[in-house]
């Protein structure tokens, strides 16, 4: 027999004899694991030690199938014996080896991954389990272990306060199974609600009637086949808990309370404790908020008796505190005090404002959250009880471990929605902490709320935008991701209105699927930067006051709400902290000046009207003595908030008798604008290096038909045709993709075209001759622009969130490296627009600062023109945000131009004629 042979033959007989082997090994691990229905500790640890037996046995090296199902039993049975330590080893020596066989295997080794998964929750782990659930999902695969990791991943999201990226999740698994499985449609229809019940459950935040259409339709499919499945009916009254978690929210009392009232009697029936108590406490919630507070109180009672769940006695103690009848709101502090405490399992001893740390360990920081800030009003309110100071100092702890936690809770999400939900969350107790700061008379922490109360997103959007830019990620890439997650953000939102809509299911699946792999390739190739994630920072009053000191400027900062505000102001002179009065009534007069500031005709009682209520409201806005004499003459930043967005100041009034072209504010002081101190540092940082001077995209025709023609303005051309390094896109050549192009190298961008917002997803658009551009899709379009002039009607309108500011077009502009924007508030007079345009050019030309220069127009335009020309609607739309700073302009001269040529043409023909005479 040949050598070859024989190797041959001893590989053969090693092969099979180690399936053999194998093969033995499997029915060994089958008859430790007969299935017991009787089985307990004592036999689960009988079963480990068996397991254990046959694993001492086994080549340890072994890296076959069965090896790794062994360490899965092992593992397992280690759970069933509380040694989750050696659970964990165990699972995770399983899922190694698993690895190796999941193209074939994959269901096994997802089994074992949810074990681990489920392990890791029990310990408190869920960030481990949080990567387990994605590794899950990772390999895709059709079984249900990747079903529940879906749904287990949003929860988990919820729970950690990205809302929207766990709705987002959800509703994209329903687009699989919508119609087509009913026990997993309705399943994720009911974690749907649930999140929802979670948003808006003790809820203080503004609400969206879309969000109540969504969750009424969603009850209706429910309620439609749920008979038809077979999930359990403690699915049913679970959703019916959160459903009416939501009704309650929006006043439908009714329909809540009946949906309350069923919940608890069937859990009563069925036993179910925990639930029935959930169920009562938000009826007792319901019952107070209804003025019936003997039976809130008998359903508190009842939570406080017979629930064993701290977070549902927490939630009583706080409710009974929050609607305690005839009693001082000091007696009330001990409720609040007592739910912290029971919450976090803290000794009922002399009550301490928890740490960041002891909230975050119990995992209870959206529930830590809902208290602290009913302790925060009720410390305010017993200050106002006792006058005792204490209570204030007390209050702004509380307040600045509010202000920690929503940090927190923003920070961790990741949907740019679910970052503005805690951002509105703490909208209400940043102007609490101002009021507590102005009774205490401490402006350098009020400032610091205030600024914690504007822009934040904007802010970390910026910061992380700059981080991004030092990978040198080629530009298109960046673009397209913005581009593709609008896309999908857009489809998501429809088909959250619609979610029986098929279309609508396989458009958002396809752009899901088209983001996640643009984003995975993005991961392998610039790991780093899908990782980024930067927190944002907040400048100090005295920063800013050294930053603006000996700069002949001004500055004033507000913030407000329907009832209340606050302001500071400063000079060089001094620092005003003030309260502005009867707020709901200015907020009034300030909507009234709007809305005369949007007509281009006002009769002679609507102008003295205008007068009047403008002088009001400046006196409100600026309620110190010689107000007018201390802006005079230097430059204002005014920092507003609320109703004060979109608002122009330049047009208030300052004078009682004087004409009325001569009485606006902006004849005293050059006035620009921030969204806050702290964004425009955050700007600053990047140093802009233009290579070009001015790009300007005019197109008069649109490819939209309804999109009116525009008339070019031949004057403003021929001005900017005047300046060095200009370029200019007129009619088909102003396009997208020259935009797109062109936009990174210059010092000055100038759109002069038609803009709006989106009537569906309430995005604004910036339209060019061949398309219009989303906010979102701008985003991603890097410049080095010192100056961005948005030329078009209303460029500063958008959806107004609450705590962040209005969702604009100079928000991608500024988010993508602009130093500045003027842009319009309004439908822009074309001939009036271009004519201050135009002037502000020539200003600038002169080297005045943008602010002044963009003064300086304004008050030539109302020098020259008067009657109902000098209204507001005509001069005062354009409005400067951001730098100020002067940009130098290099005109050309032409007639120079012309001397130089015809000079050296005298040269060179003098010099011919002599060399001519000389042959």
């Amino acid at each position: 027999m040949s050598l070859f042979v024989k190797c041959f033959c001893c590989i053969l007989l090693f092969t099979v004899s180690a399936a053999f082997s194998q093969e033995h090994l499997a029915l060994q691990i089958d008859a430790i694991l007969q299935p017991d229905k009787n089985v307990n500790q004592t036999n689960n640890g009988v079963v480990l030690e068996q397991l254990l037996e046959l694993l001492s046995h086994q080549e340890k090296r072994s890296v076959t199938a069965e090896m790794g199902q062994l360490y899965a039993a092992i593992g397992k049975y280690y759970y069933k014996t509380n040694s989750n330590n050696k659970a964990i080893l165990y699972l995770k020596k399983a899922i190694d080896i698993q690895k190796k066989y999941k193209k074939h295997s994959l269901e096994v080794l997802n089994k074992t991954r949810n074990n681990l998964a489920w392990i890791y929750s029990y310990e408190g782990l869920e960030k481990k389990r949080y990567e387990v659930l994605q590794e899950i999902l990772s390999d895709k695969g059709n079984d249900k272990y990747t079903f529940n990791a879906g749904i287990d991943s949003a929860v988990i999201e919820a729970n950690t306060g990205d809302f929207y990226s766990g709705l987002s999740r959800l509703n994209l698994l329903l687009t699989k199974f919508n119609g087509y499985d009913i026990d997993k449609e309705l399943q994720l229809r009911m974690v749907i609600v649930g999140i929802y019940g979670k948003m808006y459950e003790n809820a203080f935040l503004s609400k969206k009637s879309s969000d109540l259409e969504i969750i009424k339709k969603h009850q209706e499919r429910i309620e439609k086949e749920f008979e038809n499945s077979n999930l359990p009916y403690s699915f049913l009254y679970a959703a019916y808990n959160n459903i009416a978690n939501v009704y309650e929210a929006f006043d439908n009392d009714s329909e809540a309370l009946e949906l309350y009232q069923k919940v608890a009697l069937f859990y009563a029936k069925e036993e179910a404790l925990s639930e029935q108590v959930s169920a009562l406490n938000n009826m007792g919630y319901l019952y107070a908020k209804q003025g019936k507070h003997k039976e809130a109180t008998t359903c508190y009672k009842k939570v406080l008796s017979q629930s064993v769940d701290k977070v549902q006695k927490a939630t009583a103690y706080d409710n009974m505190g929050y609607f305690l009848q005839n009693s001082s709101a000091s007696e009330k502090l001990t409720y609040f005090q007592k739910a912290i405490q029971v919450l976090l399992d803290k000794p009922e001893s002399d009550f301490q404002i928890p740490s960041l740390q002891t909230i975050r360990d119990s995992n209870y920081e959206q529930e830590a959250l809902i208290f602290l800030v009913d302790l925060a009003f009720h410390y305010v309110a017993t200050f106002k009880e006792s006058k005792k100071t204490e209570y204030l100092d007390l209050a702004k702890a509380t307040l600045y471990r509010i202000d920690e936690l929503v940090s927190l809770l923003r920070y961790e999400s990741n949907s740019e929605q679910s970052k503005l939900f805690w951002i509105e969350k703490g909208v209400n107790t940043y102007l609490l902490a101002v009021e507590v700061c102005y009774l205490l008379n401490q402006p350098d922490d009020a400032f610091y709320f205030m600024e914690k109360n504007k822009a934040l997103l904007l802010q970390e959007n910026i910061k992380n935008l700059q981080a991004k830019l030092a990978f040198e990620i080629p530009k298109e890439l960046l673009e397209k991701e913005y581009k593709l997650h609008y896309e999908w953000m857009v489809l998501d939102k429809l088909f959250q209105q619609n979610t029986t809509d098929i279309s609508l299911q396989k458009q958002l699946t396809s752009k899901a699927n088209e983001f996640k792999l643009f984003m995975d390739k993005m991961q392998r190739n610039y790991p780093k930067y899908v990782q980024l994630k930067k927190e944002t920072e907040t400048i100090s009053l005295e920063k800013i006051k050294a930053l603006h000191n000996h700069s002949n400027t001004s500055f004033i900062t507000y913030i407000l709400n329907d009832k209340d505000g606050y302001g500071i102001f400063y000079s060089e002179q001094e620092t005003y902290f003030f309260k502005i009065n009867k707020v709901s009534n200015l907020q009034k007069k300030i909507q009234s000046l709007k809305d005369y500031q949007k007509q281009s005709l006002l009769n002679k009682a609507a102008i003295a009207d205008y007068r009047k209520v403008a002088f009001e409201v400046f006196n409100a806005l600026f309620p110190f003595k010689n107000a007018v004499e201390k802006i005079n003459t230097k430059n204002l930043i005014i920092v507003p908030d609320d109703t004060l967005l979109n608002f122009p100041f330049e047009a208030l009034v300052v004078s009682a008798n004087d004409k009325l072209s001569e009485s606006y504010l902006i004849q005293k002081t050059a006035i620009s604008y921030l969204q806050s101190f702290s964004v425009f540092e955050r700007i600053k940082v990047k140093k802009n290096s233009p290579s070009k001077k001015i790009l300007f995209m005019a197109p008069s025709q649109f490819k939209e038909a309804s999109l009116a023609p525009l008339q070019l303005s031949n004057e403003m051309i021929a001005k900017l045709k005047g300046y060095n390094s200009t370029t200019i896109y007129t009619e088909n050549n102003a396009s997208k993709i020259n935009f797109y192009n062109n936009s990174g190298t210059y010092e000055i961008i100038h759109l002069s075209t038609h803009a709006g917002v989106d009537s569906l997803s309430h995005t604004p658009w910036i339209s060019f001759q061949n398309e219009k551009v989303s906010l979102y899709e701008l985003y991603g379009i890097e410049n080095q622009a010192e100056l961005v002039l948005l030329d078009a009607c209303k460029t500063n309108e958008g959806l107004f969130a609450s705590g962040e500011g209005i969702m604009n077009l100079s928000r991608a502009f500024f988010n993508n490296g602009s130093q500045s924007v003027l842009a319009s508030l309004w439908n822009v007079n074309e001939k009036s627009g271009n004519e201050i345009i135009e002037n502000f050019y020539n200003e600038l030309a002169l080297g005045q600062s943008k602010s002044k220069a963009l003064q300086l127009a304004k008050i030539k335009y109302l020098k020259k023109h008067q009657s109902y020309e000098s209204l507001p609607y005509y001069w005062a739309s354009f409005t400067l945000t951001g730098s100020t700073n002067p940009i130098h302009l290099v005109t050309t001269n032409y007639v120079i131009y012309a001397c130089l040529f015809i000079a050296i043409l005298l040269v060179g023909l003098f010099i011919w004629f002599k060399k001519r005479k000389n042959r």
